[in-house]
């Protein structure tokens, strides 16, 4: 039997990767400009992303620490059917491509940076408590950034408690701090707390705001923005940056996370960055995306925000829709071995039938090691 079973799974092992299908949606349902002062809803043709501190302007505290950000939906049911289940889509990669205007002037930076590397409390004074940065006790977080630049960030989209997901669109009001009080966002940028489930906050991640029991903090971005092609201070062009999405992280709650998404048919991404700026400073000093409304108002180099999906096809036996089969999978059927009624794929249903039995463990050894691990 040992032998048997060793035999199935080296054949598992040879069976090649499936090939992935890829779908381009190239204009976004809905892309807004979200800042306190765009009274033009969804209509602008730019969004530009930036941070409220370091401006040397005290009463800018009220506001959100990602002050100037870009949201951007996609119906995703048009190439792929919704309602399916979310383990249902394969997802193997998700990519977003925005454009900068030209004339940029803006730093590269690919790294995330710590909190306490930002002006916190806007006084223009590095480390201005004497508090070593981070430290118990800092409260103005201010520190010198190892390397110049301020990255784009990626993050989830989360709701409430004005919108949710089916509700909001680009001309929904805009809901979040300002110079009247400081407000979390909604929509708001988020990543996932260890437990991989709470979404916390990330608007105010410097100040440390709207996650309760919680301070300052250091988010892991989903995605950083990768400029193609892009000079500093010599960019007389638009130019592309690229975001893929690192699907693996938060224990493959990212990856869940975009699969709910495609189930519902509406995909979100959300671009953050806390690039310093000044109060009627040089525009092109923070990064400038243009919105699909450039492009139909005839703006020449213009593009709309664009995702990409590539999912894996017909891969029997990935059960977490995770691109691959694997030990994973195993522990899921294991888990459900027995079911004698209403079982799911998700559950390890793999034939169909409505349980979980020898068959289905069958056709998982026989396509262990498919796909993309």
């Amino acid at each position: 039997m040992k032998c048997l079973l060793a035999t199935t799974m080296l054949a598992a092992l040879l069976v090649p990767a499936a090939a992935g299908q890829t779908y381009t949606f190239s204009t976004p349902t809905d892309d807004r400009w979200q800042y306190p002062f765009n009274f033009s809803g969804g209509t602008r043709t730019t969004a530009s992303c930036f941070s409220s501190l370091g401006t040397g302007v005290p009463s800018f505290a009220n506001f959100n620490d990602r002050d100037g950000v870009l949201i951007a939906a996609w119906n995703t049911a048009a190439q792929i059917t919704p309602g399916q289940g979310a383990s249902a889509y394969n997802i193997q990669s998700i990519r977003f491509t925005l454009t900068n205007e030209p004339g940029a002037l803006w730093y590269i930076d690919l790294t995330p940076d710590e909190w306490y590397t930002y002006d916190y409390n806007n006084d223009g004074a590095v480390n201005g408590d004497g508090i070593p940065r981070g430290a118990a006790g800092d409260i103005d977080g201010e520190s010198s950034d190892a390397d110049p630049g301020r990255p784009l960030e990626l993050f989830g989209t989360g709701f409430g408690p004005v919108y949710d997901s089916t509700s909001w669109n680009e001309n929904s009001a805009y809901y979040g701090g300002r110079d009247t009080g400081n407000l979390p966002r909604d929509p708001f940028p988020f990543a996932y707390a260890s437990d991989h489930v709470t979404q916390l906050h990330c608007e105010d991640s410097v100040k440390g705001l709207h996650n309760p029991g919680m301070g300052s903090f250091t988010p892991t971005p989903w995605a950083v923005g990768v400029p193609v092609g892009y000079t500093p201070g010599g960019q007389t062009t638009a130019f592309e940056i690229d975001f893929e999405i690192d699907l693996s992280l938060s224990g493959g709650a990212v990856r869940a996370y975009f699969q709910d998404q495609l189930n519902q048919g509406r995909l979100f991404s959300y671009i953050t960055s806390l690039a310093d700026t000044q109060q009627f400073g040089d525009p092109a000093g923070v990064p400038s995306l243009y919105n699909k409304e450039a492009v139909s108002g005839g703006i020449p180099g213009a593009q709309s925000p664009k995702l990409i999906i590539v999912l894996a096809q017909g891969i029997d036996g990935d059960l977490d829709g995770n691109g691959c089969v694997d030990i994973t999978d195993l522990a899921v059927l294991l888990g459900h071995f027995g079911t004698a009624s209403g079982a799911q794929l998700g559950d390890g249903d793999i034939d169909g039938d409505g349980d979980v039995d020898l068959t289905d463990l069958a056709a998982l050894l026989s396509h262990f090691g498919a796909g993309s691990c």
